[in-house]
């Protein structure tokens, strides 16, 4: 019974801290995951009785747990996105998707295959699940809140927001892609027509339209509902239920219902007759819920870092997870900006941004619950976790300047001219 009542005062304590976390952050200028994690290494340290990873955790523990956050912080994600109908704000988070994560795939590929020595199956698993940003450890570089305003004013928030919201989704078919090879034995046995037009094209079309419908189908009943029966609600959690509701309907479905939480999440941001206060509201509850679960997950992963996560791949690994975030994706991503007429600066802190974390993981568990003889296995886990690390340490300690920096500068793509 001790060790039970020390759990509830260990979490209890970890998620008490968060409330103030994010506000001490903003003083010191430094993200708060990188505390977070600090606190996990004392629990560990202290012998704090938790369901540490050793140094794995279980394939399908984590995959439902990974897979429980990601979706809620895509909920977030989308209702956070305002009236923005112009192409000239959407064109950046869909040249990221588009160009940059084409990109930092094939280079992930291509370093897996001859530099870590990975077989074809695995580095397509490793480039797969590297590609999206994150939605969840990436929150204190996207947008605050629900915004109302047709253009972003930040348009590197938006951008970075809009795309951690999009690519989740669009890295499933190539961590599809990656199972399918590995079972058929190698690429000359794919049936790639299968996974084209099923895998690609139809499961990304059926996510995005039936997030649409089902965002549309809600924004009129909580519109509509109480004048015609009298019945109303303002309750919070109702974002919450609908990203359960519309992630499960969807997969079962056939769609990809991590575009469709996102899509719904969006719908109901852009139907103008739901009160924007009910929307915050929404959007406010949904926050506070992903954060309680970031915190246990950070503190968990804190955990596997010191019970041997890290010695699961060499010095390659260490290289390559080094190369992927301070290289290869702001090499990517100022490659898909080179077109857009924004200063260099901010092509450069757009790149840079692109912050990996629990979607990751959540694919990596994912691939391995369908296809369980996938080798380098470990060496896969050990590598994502040293991209998840150096993507908390390095971005933690430089994101809150770069996003302040443009802040205080208020830069535009677009000055005025000067008259005369």
């Amino acid at each position: 019974m001790e060790d039970h009542y020390l759990v509830l005062a260990a979490i209890g304590f970890a998620t008490l801290v968060m409330a103030w976390l994010p506000s001490i952050s903003k003083r010191i200028k430094v993200s708060f995951p990188i505390i977070l994690l600090f606190i996990g290494f004392l629990l560990f340290y202290i012998g704090t009785p938790l369901q540490w990873p050793d140094p794995l955790w279980n394939d399908q523990g984590l995959m439902y747990f990974s897979e429980a956050i990601v979706i809620i912080a895509l909920m977030g994600a989308g209702l956070k996105i305002g009236s923005v109908f112009s192409f000239s704000a959407w064109k950046r988070p869909l040249l990221l998707v588009f160009i940059a994560m084409p990109i930092t795939m094939a280079a992930a590929y291509f370093l897996g295959v001859y530099f870590l020595a990975l077989s074809v199956p695995s580095s397509l698993l490793l480039a797969a699940i590297l590609a999206p940003t994150d939605p969840v450890l990436a929150a204190e570089v996207q947008l605050d809140e629900p915004t109302r305003e047709k253009e972003p004013e930040d348009k590197r928030r938006f951008t970075l927001t809009t795309e951690a919201g999009l690519n989740d989704g669009m890295a499933f078919p190539f961590t599809y892609l990656a199972v399918m090879v590995a079972q058929a034995g190698g690429w000359a046995a794919l049936n790639f027509s299968d996974w084209f037009w099923d895998k690609l094209l139809l499961k990304v079309v059926i996510g995005i339209i039936l997030g649409i419908i089902i965002g549309r189908i809600i924004g009129y009943l909580l519109d509509r509902l109480h004048i015609v029966t009298g019945v109303k609600t303002f309750d919070g959690f109702v974002s919450l239920s609908l990203t359960f509701m519309s992630y499960g309907l969807t997969e079962l479905l056939h769609g990809y219902g991590f575009l469709a939480v996102f899509f719904v999440g969006l719908t109901l941001r852009y139907y103008e007759k739901i009160s924007g206060d009910y929307k915050k509201k929404m959007h406010d509850f949904i926050h506070e819920i992903e954060r309680l679960l970031l915190t246990v997950w950070i503190i968990l992963f804190g955990g596997s870092l010191l019970n041997g996560i890290l010695t699961l791949t060499n010095w390659k690994g260490i290289l390559f997870a080094f190369g992927f975030i301070l290289i290869i994706r702001p090499l990517a991503g100022y490659i898909s900006l080179i077109g857009v007429n924004d200063p260099k600066r901010s092509k450069l802190a757009v790149g840079f941004l692109g912050i990996r974390g629990i979607g990751s993981v959540f694919y990596l568990a994912w691939a391995f619950m369908q296809y369980d003889n996938f080798e380098n296995k470990n060496e896969l886990y050990g590598i994502t976790a040293y991209v998840i690390l150096i993507s908390i340490v390095i971005h933690g300690l430089t994101a809150p300047s770069i996003i302040d920096y443009f802040a205080k500068r208020k830069e535009y793509p677009n000055p005025p001219e000067k008259k005369g």
